[in-house]
């Protein structure tokens, strides 16, 4: 088997004086869709901003690609940086710009194309994310939910990464919007040749697009394969977990398709 895209081991993180992570490991391989789940409090967003070099760990180690990133120079941490999107659960997209500055902005901030090449990428990207033309001249105060959720994501993407990194990508949506995103995800991933990293709530996301899930509970990840093998886990936290009536549900409509 391949090297993982990425891999850790014995990692420890804290907020102030908790602990969230106490010597957890986990591989997640390349071109995988691995959704990070658990109940709330369990560091799932926590361990997405610690592989995505926005928080420092406190021991422990994440290789990305191969590298240490404890040990990274400034360069080699851009160009790290440079390899991964990151989509965060509300969009944090600027008020002030419209939508396809937004889209711009890493563009604009991290290479040196000129204008013209920028913004035709940066309308590629709203394309690739499914938002009709005439949305680049909004702002993101006018965008419905769904439409702040495809805007982030395309400025995610605006790079041209090899990690994608999903917060809660389909919370807030509807039913409709929720499947609609989830199937984006998955179109995006085999189209571009993504490894793609989600925190979810969403039973349905767990049953229907992920390779594999990593449970997290108590520090450490406790279970880890695709939905169905974790609705036979020993480890009570995961049978409770998937033994709830809305993930039975979620897994029943799986079963029958």
């Amino acid at each position: 088997m391949a090297d993982p895209a990425i891999r850790i081991r014995n990692l420890v993180t804290r907020l102030g004086d908790r602990t969230v992570h106490n010597e957890l490991n986990l591989d997640i391989q390349a071109g995988c869709l691995t959704a990070i789940a658990g109940s709330s409090g369990s560091g799932k967003t926590v361990l997405l901003r610690a592989m995505a070099l926005l928080l420092q760990p406190v021991a422990g180690t994440i290789e990305l690609f191969g590298q240490a990133t404890t040990t990274l120079s400034r360069s080699a941490e851009r160009g790290l940086r440079g390899r991964m999107g990151v989509m965060f659960q509300r969009g944090a997209l600027f008020t002030g710009m419209t939508v396809l500055d937004n889209v711009a902005f890493p563009l604009r901030e991290h290479t040196a194309l000129p204008r013209s090449a920028v913004y035709e990428i940066a309308r590629l990207k709203l394309r690739l994310a499914g938002l009709a033309p005439e949305a680049a001249t909004l702002y993101p105060s006018e965008l419905s939910g769904g439409m702040t959720k495809r805007a982030a994501l395309a400025r995610s993407l605006a790079l041209d990464p090899d990690l994608l990194f999903l917060d809660e990508p389909t919370a807030g949506l509807d039913p409709v919007g929720a499947t609609a995103f989830d199937k984006l995800i998955v179109h995006l991933r085999n189209l571009l040749g993504l490894t793609v990293i989600l925190v979810t709530h969403d039973p349905v996301s767990l049953w229907e697009i992920a390779d594999e899930i990593a449970f997290i509970g108590a520090g450490r990840v406790l279970a880890s394969g695709p939905a169905q093998a974790l609705t036979q886990s020993l480890e009570p936290a995961v049978r409770c977990y998937f033994g709830g009536a809305r993930m039975q549900r979620a897994g029943a409509s799986w079963d029958q398709k």
